[in-house]
């Protein structure tokens, strides 16, 4: 799954998401997306390099995803998909910022 976050009406790529899934959910996302499919990239820029088995879809739906740290060029290091958030619309996913404590 590619995820992004919207930077003010722009939703920019933040990587690709390849574990945490379960045999069942696939199934259930792949029938989900299906139904939201759409011809071109809703990234702003396009992300490259990713060959020719994407399938584009509207960004409506919201993942919570753990990750390792942000990566000098903006993507997720070790990105896992820990479930989807029905409470929240797309719309409302921004990038995290680290906040760190002085002492």
């Amino acid at each position: 799954m590619l995820v992004g976050y919207y930077d003010s009406d722009k939703l920019v790529y933040a990587g690709k998401v390849g574990s945490g899934y379960t045999l069942k959910l696939l199934d259930e996302l792949g029938r989900e997306l299906a139904a939201m499919a759409q011809p071109t990239s809703p990234f702003v820029p396009p992300p490259t390099g990713l060959g020719h088995k994407v399938h584009w879809v509207t960004p409506t739906l919201v993942a919570e995803v753990a990750f390792g740290e942000w990566t000098a060029d903006g993507r997720l290091r070790h990105p896992v998909f820990q479930g989807l958030r029905r409470d929240k619309s797309a719309g409302e996913v921004v990038r995290e910022l680290v906040r760190r404590d002085l002492a």
